[in-house]
């Protein structure tokens, strides 16, 4: 306790951010220098890795949505263990003392997530904070879900924080396993809108292992889905999933846009003659037609769009979103306090950690559907004798 009290006291705060998303294509870990508290806060980049994440934990936690109860017990520990791992090697590549770290914000792999209802994220905060000897701070969804909200999306809370100078609207459109976005107006006092827009490259990544008979693990610069066609009528039935249909706030992942779903696509494509290269460009086509109509239906058009995570650097995904959305509006999100489109969702834990311990509330209501603002994440605090 006396170390979390050491900590609390402190202004300025260097904190190691950790995000492995539903894509499950890596780790991303973002170490991030703090200072103040919400719109005063000021962000700094230091250091910026993606650590590849291994075809064994991919398979493991892919079979987790179907294992038994001991598995998924096991799970959470041996990945707090990996991810404690993880933040060792970065730590030692970085030349930085582990004791230099004031804390660590680790977002966890979810395994489940039930809208407005429950969720499941798993690497053991306490086994990260006993291996690294420094506090985590994790789990942040829960406490936005206790109080009646979605528990999703975390990030714009970030958003609101680099864009706070805005001049218009903007929309920062996150493609990673499942698709998000957060709109904030050009009216700082008015509402910010943010969901999961629905599936991202988590479909994707299946299909392309399936494709290459597990040679590849996602559909890298396009090449195998600009050797398809994207199916019309396909398209505009995908388009009419039941999720699609909820207005905000509202939010997905695996459990609807998985595995599942596309071993239930093949299936339908088999039987209907369609090649897998014509269905993984039609669900690129899903994927940016999914988005576009959620803008339309839910905001204003925005002034710019940013694009960040491992969509963006999807070529055919880009250029279908500009001739959906506009050329001039769409690109990539860089530049803001050295923060690049892979290291914002890390960076955004980091924040969500700082901000635990200085007691300020990190979620919208507006966003996620909660009764009240809460301050987010679950501390783990290390023995040190």
């Amino acid at each position: 306790m006396d170390e979390y009290l050491r900590i609390v006291k402190k202004q300025e705060r260097l904190i190691l951010g950790i995000m492995s998303g539903t894509s499950l294509d890596g780790i991303d870990l973002a170490l991030v220098r703090l200072n103040g508290s919400g719109l005063d806060m000021t962000i700094n980049m230091v250091r910026f890795s993606t650590v590849p994440m291994p075809d064994s934990w991919r398979q493991r936690i892919r079979l987790a949505f179907g294992t038994n109860t001991r598995e998924i017990c096991q799970i959470n520990f041996d990945l707090g263990r990996f991810l404690g791992e993880q933040v060792v090697h970065f730590c030692q590549k970085a030349n930085l003392p582990l004791f230099e770290l004031d804390a660590i914000g680790c977002h966890g792999q979810t395994l489940y997530h039930v809208n407005n209802h429950s969720t499941l994220q798993t690497g053991e905060a306490d086994v990260i904070a006993n291996l690294t000897e420094t506090v985590v701070i994790s789990d942040f969804r829960t406490a936005d879900i206790a109080a009646g909200g979605s528990g999703a999306p975390l990030v714009p809370y970030l958003d609101s924080l680099l864009f706070k100078d805005r001049s218009g609207p903007v929309a920062l459109q996150n493609i990673g396993g499942i698709g998000n976005v957060t709109y904030l107006p050009g009216n700082p006092d008015d509402d910010i809108v943010a969901f999961d827009t629905g599936p991202g490259n988590a479909i994707l990544n299946e299909l392309v292992e399936i494709i290459t008979n597990g040679q590849h693990s996602y559909d890298r610069d396009g090449f195998i889905s600009e050797r398809g066609t994207c199916n019309q009528q396909l398209l505009s039935d995908l388009l009419k999933h039941p999720y699609f249909q909820l207005s905000p706030p509202k939010s997905t992942g695996r459990e609807d846009f998985g595995a599942e779903y596309v071993n239930q696509l093949l299936l339908q494509s088999s039987s209907k003659s369609i090649a897998k290269e014509d269905l993984l460009r039609t669900l690129v086509s899903l994927v940016t037609n999914s988005i576009a109509d959620a803008y339309s239906r839910y905001f204003l058009p925005p002034d710019k769009i940013y694009l960040s995570g491992g969509g963006a650097h999807h070529p055919l995904m880009m250029r279908e979103l500009q001739d959906l959305l506009g050329e001039r509006k769409v690109s990539v999100f860089q530049g803001i306090n050295g923060i690049s489109a892979d290291a914002k969702e890390a960076v955004a834990f980091a924040v969500l950690a700082h901000e635990r311990f200085n007691n300020t509330p990190t979620n919208v209501p507006s966003v996620t559907g909660a009764r009240s603002r809460s301050t987010l994440g679950k501390i783990s605090i290390p023995y040190l004798p």
